[in-house]
């Protein structure tokens, strides 16, 4: 590789945060233009901002105020492949709705954006990486964790 060639795609770390930092103030994110936003637990609390949402998708453990769908999830190696598919079924299920769509976890960083990515990927038969990239555009310090990643992949595979 010169300097002049352009650099490598795949993987990187795109942000470090410190293990088990959680931005306080709501974080809600439109993706690529749609009715359809990634964000944080505060996102989905009603008395931490004025949007509203028709749908919102919680797979963090604990639902929120706003919650019409809970889909817990594990972020990390212990996540059920069962859950994982429940969550992205949900959200494919609930983007075919009329009304905006928030999905959401802890942080906005790794399920919400994990599961966004993957139902973007299946139901407009993109690759996870360039579904992610358009999550990623609005929400840069979005990073599946390898565990989810590799059942996105999973996923995705079996939808044929």
């Amino acid at each position: 590789m010169t300097a002049t060639d352009p650099p490598e795609e795949g993987p990187s770390i795109r942000f470090l945060r410190p293990f088990g930092y959680v931005e306080t103030e709501p974080v809600v994110r439109r993706v690529d233009g749609r009715e359809l936003f990634v964000g944080n637990a505060s996102a989905a609390d009603s008395t931490m901002h004025d949007r509203s949402f028709a749908f919102v998708l919680s797979v963090s453990s604990e639902s929120h105020p706003l919650t019409t769908h809970h889909r817990p999830l594990v972020d990390g190696p212990g996540v059920d492949w069962s859950a994982f598919a429940a969550a992205v079924d949900t959200a494919r299920e609930l983007l075919g709705r009329d009304g905006s769509l928030l999905v959401h976890c802890r942080a906005g960083v790794s399920r919400s954006s994990t599961v966004v990515a993957t139902a973007l990927a299946a139901e407009e038969r993109r690759t996870f990486q360039t579904a992610l990239a358009l999550v990623q555009r609005t929400r840069p310090a979005a990073v599946p964790h390898p565990a989810l990643r590799e059942l996105a992949a999973v996923y995705l595979a079996a939808q044929g």
